[in-house]
């Protein structure tokens, strides 16, 4: 049984890497693709994959994992492989299920993409990544598709490349996310130094998941309280860029240039739920101090209500619900600084589904929206202020299992916010946006699936979960009165600018530590180093050696390889006679040359085994 579920966990981890080199190599090589097949192993790897992961989650009770030795230096091993749990499960779950509506979606919102071909190839390669790092069994391996995940975001928000504009903000969103990628490798590396240099046990050093308990421990034990510290912040910094956690949000804002499926793909339920992905996963190494818990706690109160806040006076559809991602994603990092892993979870699962059906049902390229769809949105959106469905019943679970206090007061001031930005944008949607009565019915059928899919997982947690009616749902339905009353008195669509509080932090205060820190560094780089002799001596010899190797190295390798070439051409044309005997004579002599290695190699094998 666990060997069927390691091959079939490999299975659906690798066949969207296979889909994605089957077609980029196709167009390199300038072979032609069907769309039909195309769209066809893209919706055939996805579906897979949810087969594969519901039925395994159904199987499984405890951990698997399967490794392999990757790279050796010493004693320092650092393994491949995979590691299963209900946790990775659940959410690969998640990610097959709407990476398969988005890409349903996509058929149609792509089909007079030029270059669709590069699109749904990309979206196999993000399959693999997001997937990869779910089944990761030690953090070397997770930080590796962590990077990739970060890279193959970055090529599909710049899929347009020739928009200047979305080019713009693809770099702009790669270049923040490397803030987190840098803390994250910091802190693997920091910890498995101490690891590999305290601990006799040097497999610990391989920083695995499965032992992650014990590595926190030991962890606490061989290092001082600023060193301990200064690991676990490594380590939250690369959870919050990732999951676009203040002051880090503003990422997020240029992914919303990206096409609208890749919107609601990346930046709804997968690739932003990687930060919270990690922290779960580290939460043996956070819960050992309760000031790293609260910086969690607080990071998560802090980002609710400015994200909230900017939400309630953007007028741009999809940044609104940018900022209500991050804004929804500090609640989850709530839960999880109170140590409620479940609640942090179900919350997730249903803002996954809640908020990519909100992004697919928003306004076309056109600005044109059809009446069911419209209705669609009312209902998801409703969902998401806490008053139907999923969205009610996991966040009156999350309330119920907070402290009391600001956390409290905060909270049910967030949820007021949520119905109040989500009405302003309904009622904005419906002033600006052309109603149609035409039905694309492959677009609509992928948002129905997420209502369902939310219908569902809210009627299996009333039995399974407590949960009651309580402030955030008044809070909920006090918020969309509010929006309603400002629309009649004419005042809703002046809420249109940033509170000066906020914008003046970042224009004073980030923006000035930016331009400070580029200045110090191009100080240092043409007053200190460039003016230095023994730095300068070192890089002219530097560049002499390479100018050396390049020129006597280099050039000649290439120059002796053409000309090899070009002599096995001339013999080759030599060989050829046309004459069948002569071609027989070189089948024998290829043939008893291969019998003859096969013969040695037989042999030598014997000799090695005995």
């Amino acid at each position: 049984m666990i060997n069927a579920i390691i091959d079939n966990i490999l299975l659906i981890t690798f066949l969207p890497l296979w889909i994605f080199l089957i077609v980029m190599c196709g167009r390199f090589l300038s072979v032609y693709v069907n769309k039909i097949i195309l769209y066809a192993l893209t919706l055939l790897s996805s579906f897979v994959g949810i087969v594969v992961t519901l039925l395994t989650l159904t199987k499984i009770d405890e951990a698997v994992v399967w490794s392999i030795p990757f790279i050796q230096i010493k004693k320092f091993v650092i393994p491949f492989g995979i590691h299963i749990d209900k946790l990775s499960l659940i959410i690969a779950l998640v990610l097959f299920v709407i990476s398969f509506l988005v890409q349903v979606f996509s058929i149609s919102y792509m089909k007079d993409e030029k270059k669709n071909y590069r699109f749904f190839a990309l979206l196999n390669l993000f399959n693999f990544s997001m997937a990869a790092l779910l089944f990761s069994p030690n953090l070397f391996q997770m930080y590796v598709f962590w990077e990739l995940v970060g890279i193959t975001s970055y090529l599909l928000i710049g899929f347009d490349y020739t928009n200047k504009e979305k080019s713009e903000s693809s770099k702009r969103v790669f270049l923040m996310n490397r803030i987190g990628d840098t803390a994250l490798i910091g802190g693997i590396i920091l910890s498995s130094y101490y690891m590999y240099s305290y601990v006799a046990d040097k497999s610990l050093a391989g920083m695995s998941f499965e032992n992650l308990n014990e590595i926190s421990i030991l962890l606490s034990v061989y290092t001082s309280s600023p060193e301990f510290y200064v690991i676990a912040a490594l380590f939250i910094i690369a959870a919050i860029v990732k999951s676009a956690q203040f002051p880090f949000y503003t990422w997020l804002q240029d992914a919303m240039e990206a096409h609208l499926p890749v919107s609601a793909l990346l930046h709804s339920a997968t690739m932003v739920i990687a930060g919270v992905y990690l922290v779960i996963r580290l939460l043996p190494l956070f819960t050992l101090s309760e000031f790293v818990m609260n910086i969690i706690l607080y990071s998560g109160l802090i980002t609710s209500i400015i994200c909230s806040v900017l939400a309630s006076v953007e007028t741009h559809p999809k940044k609104i619900l940018a900022y209500s991602t991050s804004a929804n994603l500090g609640l989850m990092f709530i839960a999880l600084g109170v140590e409620n892993v479940k609640a942090a979870l179900l919350f997730l699962i249903a803002h996954a589904f809640i908020k990519s059906m909100l992004f697919l049902e928003l306004p076309n390229k056109d600005n044109k929206i059809s009446n069911a769809g419209f209705v669609l949105f009312i209902l998801g959106g409703l969902s998401l202020a806490g008053i139907l469905f999923a969205g009610f019943c996991t966040k009156e679970y999350l309330f119920a299992n907070l402290h009391a206090g600001i956390t409290v007061n905060i909270f049910i001031f967030t949820s007021f916010l949520t119905a109040f930005y989500i009405a302003r944008l309904s009622i904005l949607i419906y002033k600006h946006s052309e109603f149609i009565k035409n039905i694309n019915i492959i677009e609509i059928m992928p948002i129905t699936a997420l209502l369902c899919l939310n219908i569902i997982f809210y009627y299996k947690l009333r039995t399974t979960i407590f949960y009651c009616i309580s402030s955030p749902f008044y809070a909920g339905i006090a918020g969309i009165l509010t929006a309603l009353l400002l629309y009649k008195l004419g005042m809703l669509e002046k809420l249109n600018k940033t509170p000066r509080l906020i914008e003046r932090f970042y224009n004073n205060c980030v923006s000035n530590i930016y331009t400070k820190m580029a200045d110090f560094c191009n100080y240092m780089d043409n007053k200190v180093f460039a003016n230095y002799k023994p730095i300068r001596a070192l890089s002219a010899t530097l560049v002499n050696v390479m100018n050396w190797i390049e020129i006597n190295i280099m050039n000649q390798t290439v120059s002796i390889t053409a000309d090899a070439l070009k002599g096995i051409s001339k013999a080759d044309s030599i060989m050829q006679t046309k004459n069948v005997q002569t071609y027989n004579s070189y089948a024998l002599i290829i043939i008893t040359c291969i019998i003859t290695l096969v013969i040695i190699s037989y042999k030598l094998i014997l000799e090695y085994m005995s």
